[in-house]
């Protein structure tokens, strides 16, 4: 006698299932660029590390790429499925980066600012930062910001994770360690530069 009810039940039970799963895959861009940054915490942080992945370049041929994660595959595979882009289209080069808009378009009062300027409650969550040093790494890439005759480079890169009151957290793969999410002011820069994709379901 029991047997139809507990049928009603397993059948309700995948219902549920199937809601919760379709609703978590419809839901913001934001939200969906999180999640897939987080598949990553505590992976080692290892510059040019692209996670084992197959399709590396080296003297020309394919190879298998390194293990470990560095700043920039952690944003490359958490835009990945999210926008349908194969990682290995988005460029290493900042300044390409930004030029195609590959992350986001650059966000109006925050494309450069000071740290001494930066008003943290202006990010959004996903919001994809690169982090400047004056004079950093310019022989390699051209500076992503220039102030008063001062040029600045990107020497790292990060995702919002979130913003509580006036404080952003970041999540990005920290050199000499781990994928980690932290305060954006426990990383080091002088300056920011900030992209953003529009806020849409995809």
């Amino acid at each position: 006698m029991c047997y139809p009810a507990f049928m009603k039940t397993l059948a309700a039970f995948f219902v549920i299932v199937f809601l919760v799963s379709s609703l978590a895959q419809a839901g913001p861009l934001q939200d969906r660029i999180i999640a897939e940054a987080e598949r990553h915490l505590g992976k080692e942080y290892v510059f040019g590390g692209r996670d084992g992945r197959p399709g590396c370049l080296k003297q020309g041929r394919r190879v298998t790429c390194a293990q470990g994660i560095d700043c920039q595959s952690l944003i490359f595979f958490a835009l990945e499925k999210v926008l349908d882009k194969p990682w290995r289209s988005f460029s290493v080069m900042p300044s390409k980066t930004v030029k195609r808009c590959e992350w986001g378009k650059p966000v109006s009062g925050l494309m450069g600012v000071l740290r001494a300027e930066l008003k943290e409650n202006k990010l959004h969550k996903a919001d994809a930062l690169f982090f400047l040093l004056e004079d950093y790494n310019l022989e390699a890439d051209k500076a992503l910001w220039k102030k008063k005759g001062k040029r600045y480079g990107v020497w790292h890169t990060g995702l919002v994770h979130r913003v509580k009151g006036d404080k952003a957290y970041v999540i990005h793969a920290k050199p000499g360690h781990k994928v980690v999410i932290e305060p954006l002011q426990e990383i080091e820069f002088e300056a920011l530069y900030v992209v953003r994709i529009p806020p849409k379901e995809k």
